[in-house]
């Protein structure tokens, strides 16, 4: 399997120049990831744009992709709120 060219497309334009950590250390997950995430998720034709990147970061969260969903929100450094 690779990373389909909707895919590649899709992610560049929610990631401009981002490359995901899980190409060194999972890069099968991240094939199946970006797969769904960018290329089956955002081509659903009744799914609008806000609500494709809510299940984007819907599956960041359930994967535990905590870097990439702080890259998708521009949120940096340590999430813990005092």
């Amino acid at each position: 399997m690779a990373i389909s060219e909707k895919a590649k497309i899709y992610h560049e334009k929610m990631f401009p120049g981002y490359v995901s950590k899980f190409l060194e250390t999972d890069p099968e997950f991240i094939e199946i990831f970006d797969n769904f995430a960018f290329d089956e998720v955002v081509n659903q034709d009744d799914l609008d744009e806000r609500t494709r990147f809510m299940a984007i970061l819907a599956s960041l969260l359930g994967c535990q992709g905590i870097d990439e969903f702080r890259a998708s929100t521009g949120r940096t450094g340590n999430c813990n709120h005092r």
